[in-house]
């Protein structure tokens, strides 16, 4: 009997709750959807929520022809884009705030590239690692930085790969992210659970 009185406001509370565990699914952003040609372009507007600063997004495959197998290739892990960073490369939230989970990073032109991630929360930074990318596979790299509205970037040393540079540009593939919820909807979430209480005390009366 107790069973079934639970059943219609756990119901509630499912509906209300969901939309909270949705809200926070993960996006990967491997700009495959974009349309570049061999020398790349600027991003000029927010692109999945995001802005992308000093950031170009470039056809790897295409871009072979103009300076032959470099990281710029050997970074693409979805064909055929990536991104192109460079020391001072940002990307910041056009809204809410954001957890940056993982991406595949390769150096352009040098080998074990030092790289540096930082992440802010307004003006604290709150997150700073520096990874080493090989210029000839992608490396996946697990980063986990919560609750952030802005990412920098900075990249130096390593050795030339390919016989020419050197360079401290390097390839960003399969960005994968998830927005913060929305204060509302955890709110929504919480109402339902204090109504569930209520319930159940006036069914105890």
């Amino acid at each position: 009997m107790k069973i079934r009185l639970l059943l219609p406001p756990l119901a509630v509370l499912s509906l209300l709750v969901f939309p909270a565990v949705s809200a926070r699914s993960q996006t990967v952003v491997t700009f495959d959807d974009l349309s570049d040609n061999a020398s790349g372009a600027w991003f000029t507007s927010p692109y999945y929520g995001l802005n992308w600063i000093n950031i170009l997004h470039e056809n790897s495959i295409l871009s072979t022809s103009l300076v032959g197998l470099t990281g710029n290739y050997y970074g693409m892990v979805s064909p055929s884009n990536t991104a192109a960073l460079f020391p001072g490369s940002e990307i910041t939230t056009s809204g809410t705030n954001f957890n940056f989970l993982s991406a595949n990073l390769t150096g352009v032109w040098n080998s074990n590239l030092n790289i540096e991630v930082e992440g802010f929360n307004g003006a604290k930074e709150i997150y700073d690692t520096i990874v080493a990318a090989s210029a000839t596979n992608p490396t996946l790299f697990t980063f986990n930085y919560l609750n952030i509205d802005e990412l920098e970037f900075n990249s130096y040393g390593g050795l030339p790969a390919f016989g020419y540079g050197p360079g401290t540009a390097f390839v960003m593939d399969n960005f994968m992210f998830e927005f913060i919820p929305e204060p509302s909807t955890f709110l929504l979430a919480a109402l339902g659970g204090v109504s569930l209480v209520a319930f159940l005390r006036r069914k105890r009366a």
